[in-house]
C-alpha cells in the first residue's frame, strides 16, 4: 500500500488494528508495546480524564525523539521525529521538558534526587 492509499484510509481504530496484525510490529513502550503498529501509523488514544493518556504519549515521544547513543551515552531513544497534536490546547511543554530532562539526566548517570 503506498502512502497516498494509506492517507485515504477511513477506518475504525478496530478496522486498523485488524488490518496491522498482518504485519510486522516494532517496538513500543508499554501498552503500546501489545499493539502490532507500523512505523508512520495514527494511533488515537481515548479514555477518561485520570487514565494518563498525556503522560504515555509523552513518554513515547520522549523515547522516540532521543537518540539511540550521543557521545557515548545510551539514551535507547529511535531518534525519530514526532508531531504531537492537542486540540484541547492542554499539552504542558514544561512538564514534557521535565521528564525529558529527567531521562536525559538519567542515561547520563547524573540523576539528582529532589
Amino acid at each position: 500500500m503506498g502512502p497516498q492509499e494509506w492517507l485515504g484510509e477511513d477506518e475504525s481504530a478496530k478496522e486498523m488494528l485488524d488490518r496491522v496484525q498482518t504485519d510486522r510490529s516494532f517496538l513500543l513502550l508499554p501498552p503500546l508495546h501489545r499493539v502490532p503498529l507500523r512505523v508512520g501509523n495514527v494511533v488515537e488514544i481515548v479514555g477518561p480524564s485520570p487514565s494518563a493518556k498525556t503522560h504515555i504519549l509523552i513518554q513515547a515521544a520522549i523515547n522516540c525523539i532521543l537518540p539511540q547513543e550521543s557521545d557515548g551515552v545510551k539514551y535507547g531513544g529511535l531518534g525519530h521525529l514526532v508531531m504531537f497534536l492537542d486540540l484541547d490546547c492542554r499539552f504542558d511543554i514544561l512538564r514534557f521538558s521535565e521528564l525529558l530532562k529527567l531521562r536525559i539526566l538519567e542515561a547520563r548517570g547524573k540523576l539528582l534526587e529532589f
